[in-house]
């Protein structure tokens, strides 16, 4: 390599960090945006004067937006690239925190829960791809495993601060949070508008067969993998959804902590869901075979399995543990399946295809969290447990299918 060619590299890295940064504080403030309210769950039902069945479906909201635009989003990240792509879903984040900051009612909460859905289901699908052209595939476990934590990080940060802005004996103040989330919103799409550029060489073009013909968006949704790859992911998003929007509510309910507290206890889990997506990062990195990287989310499934069933029945001195366990394998899973968006497509360039599709499981996964808010309204939260079970079975089958699915066709490639 010339010398003007290992500057050239060495400019090109630096650069790629300073993307990676600035779209995971952007993702992570867009998961903010959307915790803010499991953060204020207990002060948000007395003050519209709602169950936690309507709680659950503001919640899910965003599964019902990103459900409808999965089957765009591929074609229009191909069509503006993922810059563009990128400042859409941060000021549709930003539109919609500012109506739901001045929501005073149930139906306008609704409407800006809609369009903060836009930002929250969009966000998963950009980001990947953005990583994949500014890294080669041999150093994107990092950026994509720090990535990977971006709903914990958010959690975790809303959970910490939310105390501050509301008072727990007046329901009403839950809206200087959400107004303290809409200046964020608005400081990270300045510096996504002032700091991020193309790059000057995309890594995914080096991934791509320069005598074939340009692919269709209809090819990556033809794949089996990719399909695969959404079921699991829906599973993992539903699981984690119980999870991060209701666990807090549970421990309030069944245990008698106060928000704040249950607030806490909560960061266990997202500091320990960071621990496991950044360490996996490097783990990813030193493993380079596709069935490697497989047989670590198969098993790291299989845990965050139990821990889903346990989720509404744990108590007492198994709650830090399971927490633990909970944050860790939640951690690993995603940071596994978004590095390998390339991998997973049939071909590289259709990266966007894989990574809309798992973030139409994810949307499948938040309009399925509905049905157990209305379980828990009804019979309880005991009730949830079968159902919850029978998810990390899902997330087990379809991580082990991909394994099974990606071992055949390099195995053909070969």
């Amino acid at each position: 390599m010339s010398e003007e060619a290992r500057k050239s590299e060495i400019n090109q890295t630096g650069r790629a960090w300073v993307v990676a940064i600035v779209a995971i504080i952007a993702s992570i403030l867009i998961s903010v945006n959307n915790n803010k309210l499991p953060a204020t769950a207990s002060l948000v039902l007395p003050a519209l004067g709602i169950d936690t069945g309507a709680l659950s479906t503001l919640m899910s909201l965003n599964g019902y937006v990103g459900f409808v635009l999965a089957f765009v989003a591929a074609t229009i990240i191909m069509k503006f690239g993922s810059k563009k792509s990128t400042l859409m879903v941060l000021a549709c984040a930003l539109v919609g925190a500012v109506i739901s900051a001045f929501a005073q009612s149930y139906e306008l909460l609704v409407v800006g829960r809609l369009i903060e859905g836009v930002g929250y289901a969009c966000i998963g699908t950009v980001v990947p791809v953005l990583v994949s052209e500014w890294f080669p595939p041999s150093k994107r476990g990092v950026p994509m495993g720090i990535f990977s934590v971006w709903v914990p990080l958010g959690s975790m940060f809303i959970m910490g601060t939310s105390g501050f802005f509301f008072n727990t004996a007046d329901p009403s103040s839950y809206h200087n949070v959400f107004w303290f989330v809409v200046v964020l919103m608005a400081i990270i799409t300045v510096i996504w508008v002032v700091a991020v550029r193309n790059p000057q060489h995309s890594y995914l073009e080096d991934e791509t067969d320069p005598n074939a013909p340009k692919p269709k968006v209809s090819e990556g949704f033809k794949s089996l993998s990719c399909w695969i790859a959404m079921i699991a992911f829906a599973a993992f998003s539903l699981g984690t959804a119980c999870v991060m929007n209701f666990e807090t509510l549970y421990m309030v309910q069944t245990m008698g902590m106060d928000q704040a507290a249950a607030n806490g206890m909560l960061n266990i889990a997202n500091i320990a869901v960071v621990i496991g997506g950044v360490g996996i990062g490097f783990v990813l990195n030193a493993v380079k075979s596709n069935s490697g990287r497989l047989a670590i989310l198969a098993v790291s499934s299989a845990v965050l399995g139990v821990c889903f069933a346990l989720a509404y029945t744990v108590g007492g001195a198994m709650l830090t543990p399971w927490l633990i366990v909970f944050g860790l394998s939640n951690g690993i899973v995603p940071a596994i399946f978004f590095t390998m968006v390339a991998e997973i497509a049939p071909r590289p360039e259709l990266a966007s295809v894989s990574s809309t599709l798992m973030s139409c499981g994810q949307c499948v996964g938040g309009i399925l969290f509905a049905a157990v808010g209305a379980v828990v309204a009804t019979a309880g939260w005991g009730a949830c447990t079968g159902l919850l079970a029978a998810v990390g079975v899902v997330l087990f089958l379809g991580s082990l299918a991909l394994l099974f699915v990606l071992k055949a066709r390099d195995k053909k490639q070969a």
